[in-house]
């Protein structure tokens, strides 16, 4: 289906031949390439000027009603040829086709970004989502937790307030309408059993800077991981912490954890100034997995592979494992700090980051070129957290919400490449 360009010649309806990658999301510039809508292909697309209707259908292109109709026809049949006959998507202002469905946003959220309601001029450092969540979760830098109902960007503070620095989030993925963690700086590790009412402190980390949490798809033989200042916690309850080790790695933030879905033992922790550190029996000892020297402030790990793992950094962009961090050949947004991933579950290959002052860029091959999502100007485009909401039937539009120094932000996305058919008409 590599030719799937309509053109009209005469009276005619003909397939023309669309190979050329500059039409494509992502394509061109890896820098800042834009979606580039088919303008060109679309004035090709016009009536040839030459064309003189004969018999009958001279007559009913003298009356503008019958022309209206006919226009509209032949509008309808060009839409439905590219939809069914495209490798990518018909999308119209409102909805989007695909696969033979009507998408539509959900609870308002656009395809383009929106400032979430309440957020305007709050720092928000970290958020989290679960596809069994009811709920999206915001940190805030000195304002506590937020919450908004998931796929929503309508926001309100929970019962933890004011002045706690959240600096990271972890939902149970076991129990994950009423089970989520908030790791403060300073505060150790909160934590609440129904969703957002009430909080309790857990122990084992009182006083310390907690700025990153993890907690296990297989809660055995351990739950939760936390780095803390003076190193890696582990918890096998969720409310009793101690320290496993990382005291050796020889940095006083450890700014992100992932932890391998299959084996709750395995965990890669990104750090400041020494680069990114794994463990295999459970935070006990850790051995260095390249980019040292360098501050890693976000690690993401591929749903479906977990030796391929994404690691941002601070001054240096975004860079791609694809041997569990033996080597790291692919980078890009090299000029550019990245606080924050997101790997769409549905399409790995989407990969979104966060950066220091330059919004969300996306990636559509599994980070070789990135394009920018255009949209996040002044506060809102320096991105302390992404967190991508899927919900868990497949029909369903997933959100995309950005923590940002100006509020959470969100828009729309989907797992597939998207074209863009402008109405054409003559007159």
């Amino acid at each position: 289906m590599g030719r799937n360009f309509l053109k009209l010649s005469g009276s005619k309806i003909a397939l023309r031949g669309l190979s050329n990658p500059r039409f494509w999301p992502g394509s061109g510039d890896p820098g800042r390439a834009k979606l580039t809508p088919l303008k060109k292909a679309c004035s090709e697309a016009r009536p040839r000027a030459d064309f003189r209707p004969r018999g009958r259908l001279r007559e009913l292109f003298s009356v503008d009603s019958k022309l209206d109709l006919l226009k509209l026809v032949l509008a309808l049949v060009i839409f439905a040829v590219v939809f069914f006959t495209s490798a990518g998507r018909v999308v119209t202002d409102s909805v989007e086709m695909a696969a033979g469905r009507v998408y539509a946003s959900p609870d308002g959220v656009s395809a383009s970004w929106e400032q979430g309601g309440g957020t305007n001029g709050l720092i928000i450092y970290s958020l989290a989502s679960h596809p069994g969540s009811p709920r999206i979760y915001a940190g805030l830098w000195g304002d506590g937790v937020y919450r908004s109902p998931s796929g929503s960007n309508s926001w309100s503070l929970t019962s933890l307030m004011a002045p706690l620095q959240i600096a990271s989030l972890a939902i149970d993925p076991a129990n994950p309408t009423n089970v989520v963690h908030a790791g403060a700086i300073g505060s150790g590790v909160l934590r609440s059993d129904n969703g957002f009412d009430s909080w309790a402190y857990t122990t084992g980390l009182e006083g310390e800077d907690v700025w990153s949490l993890a907690v296990t798809s297989t809660a055995d033989p351990i739950y939760a991981y936390a780095g803390a200042g003076g190193g890696i916690y582990i918890s096998i309850n969720g409310t009793n912490w101690n320290l496993a080790g990382g005291a050796g790695i020889g940095t006083g933030k450890f700014y992100a954890l992932v932890v391998d879905p299959q084996d709750s033992r395995t965990v890669y922790v990104g750090t400041k100034e020494k680069g990114v550190h794994r463990t295999a029996d459970g935070g006990i000892s850790w051995t260095p997995r390249g980019l040292d020297t360098k501050t890693v402030r976000a690690l993401a790990l591929h749903p479906d592979n977990s030796e391929i793992i994404y690691a941002g950094t601070e001054s240096y962009g975004i860079f791609k494992s694809a041997d569990g961090g033996d080597t790291w050949p692919v980078s890009g947004l090299d000029e550019y700090g990245v606080l924050s991933i997101a790997i769409n579950p549905r399409n790995p290959e989407f990969i979104y980051a966060g950066t220091f002052g330059d919004g969300v860029w996306a990636s559509h091959d599994g980070g070789h070129n990135w394009h920018e999502m255009p949209g996040l100007t002044g506060g809102a485009a320096l991105v302390y957290s992404l967190t991508l909401f899927t919900p868990e039937a497949e029909d369903d539009y997933q959100v995309l919400y950005a923590g940002t120094t100006d509020g959470v932000w969100a828009r729309t996305v989907t797992s597939f490449y998207t074209l863009y058919l402008p109405l054409v008409h003559k007159g």
